[in-house]
């Protein structure tokens, strides 16, 4: 037999040049966390007991487990501290079809700032001049007709359902079950019986 010889190497850390670390104690507490699962699931703790050491170690840690979350809370002001709150409507799209002015009524009938409302006439002003410059350079009348709708629609996304093509879908669909239905019946029907034998 040969005797084989163990080395053992001894290092020296200077503690007067070690720096604080932040992330061993959330390891350790995670372990720590861990081993109160298995003794609450081994039965060497009661379920209280691993709870509370559970939470304990949780909150300490800032942790999150089956006991904790954690919740953001932005501090930061909306608005300037004294600033009294304000009222705004904010802008929504109308669903498809709808017409802007039938809804809200005329430019001059809106709640707006007097800066939005003179905006809203400028462009509206702006769009009848092109619509009347196209109409004029429109060969036909149905040309001319179809290019002052487009101009005076609102241009919005379509935000409604397409309500009659569902409708259709819906009765093509019911219309398929009721003849499925007739069919079932029918194939449920006694076969008719073989004629008598005569004797």
């Amino acid at each position: 037999m040969t005797a084989s010889a163990s080395v053992v190497v001894i290092t020296t850390l200077p503690l007067a040049g070690a720096a604080e670390g932040k992330g061993l104690s959330k390891l350790w507490a995670r372990r720590k966390i861990g081993d109160a699962e298995v003794a609450k699931t081994m039965r060497q703790m009661t379920p209280e007991e691993s709870d509370g050491a559970i939470l304990k170690l949780a909150l300490e840690h800032r942790l999150v487990t089956r006991l904790t979350s954690l919740v953001a809370v932005d501090k930061t002001p909306r608005r300037p501290d004294g600033e009294p709150l304000k009222l705004a409507e904010l802008p929504i799209n109308l669903p498809a079809g709808w017409d802007f002015d039938k809804v809200f009524g005329e430019p001059d009938m809106m709640p707006l700032p007097a800066k939005e409302r003179e905006a809203m006439k400028s462009r509206q002003e702006k769009y009848a001049a092109l619509a009347a410059a196209k109409i004029a350079a429109a060969p036909t009348a149905k040309a001319a007709g179809i290019l002052a709708a487009d101009v005076k629609a609102v241009d919005l996304p379509g935000a409604a359902t397409t309500a009659e093509l569902q409708i259709w879908i819906g009765l093509l669909l019911l219309a398929l079950g009721a003849f499925g239905m007739v069919m079932v019946v029918r194939g449920q029907r006694p076969a008719p019986q073989a004629a008598r034998m005569r004797t």
